[in-house]
């Protein structure tokens, strides 16, 4: 087994995916031939995954197959299908942050998963 990190955003610092995604790092071992499993934090929109680089781009990379894996999923907030092979929790509508999660750079270092609460100034 190996591992590699990819490093995409859509939100910035703020609470909505602004829908465009920037790679922010791409990978370092070619993944032609390989089973990929994506490992992500939260699965929200599904824009992230699908349209911005991860799952097309893999495929087109000729991994030999594309699995994804996420600790939080949030279906509410989905506009793209995506087929998960492992799910740790389903979560409400909430704006989440900690465990690597973060609002505006915050917070990512929180110990366990909490919900930001904003006031209507706030939004």
């Amino acid at each position: 087994m190996e591992y590699d990190f990819v490093a995409v955003s859509s939100y910035g610092s703020a609470t909505e995916t602004s829908g465009e995604v920037r790679v922010l790092k791409d990978l370092d071992i070619p993944v032609a031939g390989k089973h990929v499993l994506i490992v992500e934090d939260i699965l929200d929109t599904g824009l992230t995954l699908r349209f911005s680089y991860l799952i097309e781009t893999l495929e087109a990379r000729h991994a030999l197959s594309v699995g994804v894996c996420v600790l939080l999923d949030k279906p509410a907030r989905r506009k793209v299908d995506i087929k998960l092979q492992h799910r740790g929790f389903l979560i409400e509508d909430k704006f989440v942050v900690g465990y690597g999660m973060d609002y505006a750079e915050q917070y990512r270092h929180l110990p366990f998963i909490g919900i930001v609460e904003f006031t209507d100034s706030e939004i």
